[in-house]
This record gives structure tokens, sequence and C-alpha cells, in this order.
């Protein structure tokens, strides 16, 4: 089964992660910080998703592992696919226009501004876990119907 959405957790080579932040006009997570990635389209694996969203988001697809870092799940739904990424040494990221790309150490996470759903996510992969299970009324976005 294919997730929603596929998402990367970018390490550089610092260990530090770099995170997109989002304009205020944006649809989902304004003005807060995500994992970079997106929605899966029709016919689309989770790798071919990511990799396009990289390529879109960052100007750069960096390698990536096709083995599940975290896995976002609500019952039986499969919201979202988290990969582990390398991004290369002296590369500069090149966001799309009006976003920002920002690099943050993980032990800074709890004090930004993360989205819910990727603080989640975030804290599952220090702590080695490999799922986040989402209960009714947890924010995040994107709201998820009954």
């Amino acid at each position: 089964m294919e997730p929603e959405h596929a998402c990367a957790i970018i390490s550089g080579p610092d260990r530090r992660l770099l995170l997109q932040l989002r304009p205020a006009h944006a649809r989902h997570a304004p003005l807060q910080l995500v994992c970079f990635g997106g929605k899966r389209e029709a016919g689309e694996d989770a790798a071919a998703c990511l990799a396009r969203e990289l390529g879109e988001e960052l100007g750069h697809v960096p390698a990536f592992d096709r083995l599940p870092r975290v896995e976002l799940r609500k019952g039986p739904r499969f919201i979202a696919l988290f990969l582990a990424a390398a991004w290369p040494a002296g590369l500069a990221p090149r966001p799309e226009p009006g976003f920002a790309a920002l690099w943050a150490p993980w032990r800074a996470l709890p004090g930004l501004p993360l989205s819910p759903w990727h603080a989640r996510v975030l804290a599952a992969a220090a702590r080695g876990e490999g799922v986040v299970e989402l209960l009714d009324g947890d924010p995040g976005w994107p709201r998820l119907p009954p």
C-alpha cells in the first residue's frame, strides 16, 4: 500500500536537518517548519513522488534511503512515508520562490515552530520508532475527514 504523501528527513554532513519554512499564505502549515516532500500523484510510488517533490522544492534530489524511516498513519490510512535523505556537502538548497530552506540541529527542534505532525514524526525518528499513529483530535494538517 502506497502512502498519500512522501517526505524526506534530510540530514546534512554536519547532522543538522534541512527543513522547509512555509510562507504565511500557505494552505497547509503556514509559518511552520516541515520536512520537504508532498502528495503522491496517480500512478506514482513513494520514491518517485519524493524524487519529484525534492527536485521541485529544492532544485536537487539528494540520495535517499528507500527503506521507511517513519510511517504516519491514522487507523487504516497511510498518510505519509518519511524516508531518510543525505544532503551533499557544499551544495546550497534552492527552495521554490516564497519558501525557505533552513538548517536546524536536532536538539533545537523542541523550540522551533514545527508543524504538529512533523514534530511527532521527527521525535519518533529521534527515538528510533518507525510508526506514528494519529488519534482523533490530534492537531495537524491536512485535516482528516472523520
